[in-house]
């Protein structure tokens, strides 16, 4: 994205202060950054590198993965979404160059184009309540029909139910609970989407990207960073739960790793969230520790509470630490008792 564009963006998605009740919340994705695969081998290619089972993906739905290490260990996680001819993975802004730079070495000979998609951004949109007040907020014919499309759908666990509209614009619906509302991430080129929120009516609101990333936490969806690349294998942050590799497919790099862990063993770390009172939103990475010093587990992502309290995270936890007294830079940090040890994004019935 050019200098010029992105100021012009980044003046446009200045927070208000205070949102009115019921607002349609719209926020900058600014973390999001999508990679194009072109190709006639594009599929078969995708198919043999990533976790997921590409040959089973439609136009309808975006579907969670992760690109690993022959190690197992998540190099970045992506949400795939196909549409005509090529596919388009949307993964972590800082991480995309690297993985665009490996992936390609995985092409050789093959009929397949990479690129990261230039010029574009990510805007995020939630509704208050149910998919039923999900009126369209924008003057914009295109982006309304997409998000009426994505109204009559329910996301999955792992799966995004997904609409590419006139303008080549990708919209995905991505929540994962009802608990938080609605939201949609739309992704496209930066210009036509300040078009959109210049459109927006009196019912919107611009906030900061902690309303999205504390929902992200709520839904238990786990994030690698280039803090975190290459910590976890994808058990570890329950992307089982969510999907997000496929057992039958055949080989991929790190399968061998993921088969052996599901088949022979059970994961010694999973997934689980978290509050700390009194501590600022700590990096992914930040080591957590037991009352005998011990390093108990990591932090996978965090936000702030919505009255600054403290922090929202989400961590991977050592099993035979789990029922320890554990702190993250001094402070306690309280685990949500419904989170299971085989993982809690299905099972928790409650939310901080």
């Amino acid at each position: 994205m050019s200098d010029a564009t992105d100021t012009t963006w980044h003046d446009l998605m200045q927070p208000s202060d205070s949102p009115a009740a019921g607002a349609i919340l719209l926020t900058d994705l600014p973390e999001r950054r999508v990679i194009e695969v072109a190709g006639s081998e594009a599929q078969a290619f995708l198919h043999a590198i990533l976790t997921q089972d590409i040959n089973a993906l439609s136009d309808e739905a975006a579907s969670f993965s992760a690109f690993c290490s022959a190690k197992g260990r998540a190099l970045g996680l992506m949400r795939i979404a196909a549409h005509e001819d090529g596919f388009r993975l949307v993964t972590r802004a800082e991480l995309a160059p690297g993985l665009l730079k490996r992936l390609q070495m995985y092409v050789l000979r093959r009929d397949v184009q990479l690129s990261l998609a230039e010029d574009q951004t990510a805007l995020g949109l939630i509704w208050p309540g149910d998919a039923k007040s999900m009126s369209c907020p924008f003057d914009d014919a295109a982006a309304c029909e997409a998000i009426e499309r994505l109204s009559k759908t329910q996301p999955a666990p792992g799966r995004w139910p997904a609409v590419v509209d006139a303008q080549g614009r990708l919209f995905l619906r991505e929540e994962q609970h009802a608990n938080n509302g609605v939201r949609i991430a739309v992704h496209g080129p930066a210009s036509d989407l300040e078009a959109m929120v210049r459109s927006a009516t009196d019912a919107t609101a611009i906030v900061s990207t902690d309303h999205w990333e504390r929902a992200e936490i709520e839904d238990r969806l786990p994030e690698v960073t280039s803090e975190t690349a290459e910590h976890f294998v994808p058990q570890w942050i329950n992307l089982d739960e969510l999907e997000a590799f496929s057992l039958k497919k055949g080989c991929y790099p790190g399968q061998e790793v993921i088969a052996r862990m599901h088949y022979l063993g059970k994961p010694n770390r999973r997934l689980f969230a978290g509050h700390v009172l009194g501590l600022a939103p700590p990096a992914p990475g930040t080591p957590i520790h037991n009352d005998k010093d011990e390093t108990a587990g990591e932090v996978v992502r965090s936000a702030p509470l919505p009255d600054d309290s403290g922090s929202l995270v989400l961590t991977v936890i050592k099993l035979k630490h789990l029922h320890d007294p554990l702190t993250i830079d001094g402070l306690a940090l309280s685990l949500d008792p419904h989170d299971t040890i085989e993982g809690g994004s299905h099972r928790a019935g409650a939310r901080h």
